[in-house]
């Protein structure tokens, strides 16, 4: 009996307007997936919007989006538009929200993962990830 080699995820967005969390994260998914993961850091969600063409596996992103750039869209927005144009790209929104209501709406209305922002979120990600290659 052979054993499959498990599927590693090809290209991963993240999109955060706090520089310095999404060059740490993107560090740790690269850390954690290595060789074959391309991980892209993006401040706005636009931009990601820009590159959908490219198929990522996964859309990580702040909710809050438009702390830094004022006329930038919110992350629930933003993955919205993800979902509607690449419905099999798994998004994980990404936030220090943890109003339970916030959180309720974003699942159910965009059908993705919700990860809050604290000392396990880089560990809650990257299972969040690896479980979809097992």
């Amino acid at each position: 009996m052979f054993l499959k080699k498990a599927k590693k995820p090809e290209l991963i967005f993240i999109v955060e307007d706090n520089k310095l969390y999404a060059k740490t994260l993107q560090a740790y998914l690269k850390l954690q997936f290595r060789e074959g993961t391309m991980v892209e850091t993006f401040p706005v969600g636009e931009l990601c919007i820009d590159n959908l063409h490219r198929n990522p596996d996964f859309v990580i992103m702040d909710y809050y989006l438009n702390s830094r750039f004022e006329d930038a869209s919110n992350g629930f927005d933003i993955a919205r538009h993800v979902k509607k144009e690449k419905p099999k790209t798994e998004v994980i929104v990404l936030s220090g929200q943890n109003n339970v209501e916030v959180v309720a709406e974003t699942i159910s209305q965009i059908d993705c993962k919700y990860v809050v922002k604290n000392d396990e979120a880089y560990e809650r990600v990257s299972s969040i990830i690896g479980h979809h290659y097992k």
